[in-house]
């Protein structure tokens, strides 16, 4: 008779329960923050390398094909497209992540390059990321551009 008693009581108490979930919950809780910040890393630096990409193709496509080409810059909407002004067409629009600011201050907001692959104009502009600024340059010559973490 004791062996059929002590089968019924076999498992966990209701109190092992509730500290092993209290366990989870508390590395969880640790846990989610640190997944959070490294999705943001991720997308600023997955959102920088398409923009130096795009500017790259510009200058690539101005050099090789016609010069009607340009990176147009747009504060409102927060993203850019590069269009093609010989065949009166967009070729592609991006959008940069919620809740990021563009914000051009000597930078012309349509970029384009000559046949050598140089800038026409080059300038500065901010990128406001939730928890960090970037500051792009686009100096004169043929290099790209230049991205500081501000």
């Amino acid at each position: 008779m004791n062996k059929s008693k002590q089968k019924e009581h076999n498992g966990y108490t209701f109190t092992e329960i509730v500290i092993v979930l209290l366990c989870w919950s508390i590395l969880l809780s640790c846990f989610i923050p640190l997944q959070y910040r490294t999705y943001q890393e991720l997308e600023a630096n997955m959102t920088l390398q398409q923009l130096k990409e795009d500017l790259l193709l510009t200058q690539h496509l101005s050099m090789n094909e016609h010069v009607y080409y340009s990176l147009i810059f747009d504060q409102d909407s927060g993203g850019y497209m590069l269009y093609d002004a010989k065949e009166r067409k967009p070729i592609f629009t991006r959008e940069f992540p919620d809740h990021w600011v563009v914000r051009l201050t000597t930078l012309h907001p349509t970029v384009r390059f000559n046949q050598k692959g140089m800038i026409q104009r080059a300038g500065t502009m901010y990128l406001y990321a939730p928890n960090k600024t970037y500051k792009i340059v686009l100096p004169f010559g043929s290099s790209r551009l230049r991205i500081e973490e501000i």
